[in-house]
């Protein structure tokens, strides 16, 4: 049996924070993430931690999605199959499929 779940901007956003948090041994609320989409690049983000600027990739924000529903969730992150999206209106979304 396979479940989907969907996450919006706000949720990717979310798991961004919760993930730079982890790294850095820090609480979320001390992350601001800001997401990116560029046709020709594909999707990143930016982590604002106190002043530093990381920079993370399109597998960095998959598996930020991951450590989040691992974390707050119990899921098994090898069960889930993280796909990123694009629309005008509805901006950066990602669909999981829980396997």
């Amino acid at each position: 049996m396979t479940m989907e779940l969907l996450f919006n901007e706000q949720d990717l956003v979310d798991s961004v924070c919760v993930f730079i948090a982890a790294k850095e041994y820090t609480n979320p609320e001390s992350v601001e993430a800001d997401l990116i989409f560029n046709p020709s690049f594909g999707f990143s983000a930016t982590a604002n931690l106190r002043g530093r600027i990381r920079n993370l990739s399109e597998q960095d924000l998959i598996d930020a999605v991951t450590v989040y529903l691992r974390d707050h969730h119990n899921f098994n992150p090898d069960r889930l199959l993280v796909d990123l999206h694009f629309t005008e209106n509805e901006g950066i979304m990602a669909s999981i499929q829980v396997r």
